[in-house]
């Protein structure tokens, strides 16, 4: 490899990483005015965020794999450039489906993006501190992106229309293919091997099945699409691992998995994820429906929490070689357990300084985590395997975020729906002042409240708020507590199989 500018590739690749770490919370900002402008229904709405989200684990694996063997900033620039193209598409459509196609391409850039970052880092950074170190940067890059995405959108929204928040990526999406030409090195797998179609394709399938499972089994529940789509995820993810034991050069390797660094780092990953896009789902909704901020206010309200995810995540590294890796991700957990916990007891009236407190906990904790769960996953695998590795660990991310927002939120809205009527019969007369569109809104679901809210006057806008409020407090309190006590999973994980130190990549 030639002799490159480590931080400089180190900045490149972060902001890439940047671009799609943005766009998974940047969209959820805009759905009232999507919604007005495009006359989309709740499900069309969802779906436009979701199929981000589908497309982007479906093509994760096959991504990882074309890396390694064509090249890392090959797939780099290939999916700088199909993001661009779907975000760019996004701006001129004017129906909820074409944007949601939109949005499946832009996942499938994101899944050519996010690993080959991380492979990338892998290759240029050999010295195990100053890896250690830039996955830590990394790793904040990619949690603050998630935290910052509403404020942006928020931004955006205030003075433009919600095409802004896809005009945003293309010219810094051209900026950084012109630095990845220039300062990011080619990398490959050197024995050039074959690519794993049959694996690609099961895996992929298996994937994008289970990830639609993970969406629409809380909304819909248990129904023929849901079974159907959890059955096809069962048929090709063992199609998968029956697949990949018996051919030559398999896309994963099953053996990685009798690894304990390997396994244990994955689900720990999973976990931090599970408990981000948790915490991230529920917090803005509780600002804006119960305490009455606007989603600009919102994003800037969970500002502590990326804050401490992003100071911890660069100290991290220092922290894990001096206390040990175990010791710190052991910590780390348990902090994100001890938070959630106490969110699990907020109240409608809880002052926002406590709340702002916990979220910072909360971020500080997975920001101690994440960057040692992901060192443990690449130091697991070989470097020249190091986009396969990659996809693994951005797969888990998904995968953990999905399943963290489908189960916490599967929990609050069966506890909201529970609760809404006896709510409503609380708030007595003034349920009266509200147009009866907004409480039979507020009888549907917590989204289908939270798009109608923003349509509420002002001067009954308390009213609205306590009646679905007080509902979805209850439910969210009872999703937090399921949350806290699998996140306290990661801290068994941790302390049971996770090595005192993780020092290099095994070649």
């Amino acid at each position: 490899m030639r002799q490159v500018n480590r931080w400089a590739v180190l900045i490149v690749l972060s902001a890439a990483l940047a671009i799609i770490s943005l766009d998974n919370t940047i969209v959820n900002v805009a759905l009232p005015r999507l919604q007005e402008d495009l006359g989309a229904s709740t499900s069309q709405l969802q779906w436009v965020v979701d199929a981000y989200s589908v497309m982007f684990a479906g093509s994760l694996l096959l991504a990882g794999s074309l890396g390694d063997r064509f090249g890392r900033r090959k797939m780099l620039l290939v999916g700088l450039v199909i993001f661009t193209t779907g975000s760019l598409l996004a701006v001129f459509v004017n129906q909820a489906t074409t944007l949601t196609l939109c949005r499946a391409m832009m996942g499938v850039g994101g899944a050519f993006i996010m690993p080959s970052t991380l492979s990338i880092l892998v290759q240029v950074f050999k010295e195990p501190k100053e890896r250690a170190q830039a996955i830590g940067t990394w790793a904040a890059v990619a949690g603050l992106g998630v935290a910052i995405g509403p404020i942006v959108g928020g931004l955006l929204l205030e003075h433009f229309t919600w095409h802004a928040i896809f005009w945003v990526n293309p010219p810094i999406a051209v900026a950084v293919i012109v630095a990845v030409v220039m300062f990011v090195p080619e990398s490959a797998d050197q024995t050039k091997p074959r690519l794993d179609l049959i694996g690609a394709l099961l895996s992929g399938l298996g994937l994008v099945a289970l990830v639609v499972t993970i969406i629409e089994l809380p909304e819909v529940g248990i129904d023929a699409f849901t079974i159907g789509a959890a059955l096809c995820a069962v048929v090709f993810l063992v199609g998968f691992v029956l697949w990949e034991k018996r051919v030559p050069r398999p896309l994963l390797p099953m053996q990685y998995f009798k690894e304990r660094l390997f396994s244990s780092s994955i689900v720990i990953v999973a976990l931090v994820y599970f408990a981000l896009m948790g915490a991230m789902f529920f917090l803005p909704q509780f600002l804006q429906l119960v305490k009455g901020m606007s989603p600009l206010e919102s994003g800037i309200a969970v500002l502590p929490g990326a804050g401490g995810l992003l100071l911890a995540s660069l100290v991290s590294p220092r922290l894990a070689e001096r206390f040990g890796t175990r010791n710190l991700v052991v910590v780390g957990m348990s902090i994100v357990t001890a938070g959630m916990l106490a969110f699990s007891y907020l109240q409608t009236d809880t002052p926002y300084m406590v709340i702002a407190l916990v979220f910072g906990s909360i971020g500080a904790g997975l920001g101690l985590t994440l960057p040692q769960a992901t060192n443990g996953v690449l130091a697991s695998v070989p470097t020249e395997r190091s986009g396969m590795g990659s996809a693994v660990n951005d797969a888990m991310s998904e995968l953990g975020g999905s399943f963290g927002v489908a189960i916490l939120g599967a929990t609050m809205s069966i506890f909201y729906r529970h609760n809404i009527e006896q709510a409503i019969a609380y708030a007595g007369d003034k349920v009266t002042l509200l147009p009866p569109q907004a409480l039979e809104a507020a009888r549907e679901s917590l989204a289908a409240a939270s798009l109608e809210a923003a349509r509420i006057p002002d001067s009954v806008g308390a009213i609205y708020r306590q009646v679905a409020g007080e509902a979805f407090v209850t439910g969210m309190t009872w999703a937090l507590f399921i949350g806290a006590i699998i996140s306290f999973l990661g801290v068994l994980v941790a302390w049971k199989f996770l090595p005192k130190h993780v020092e290099r990549v095994e070649e």
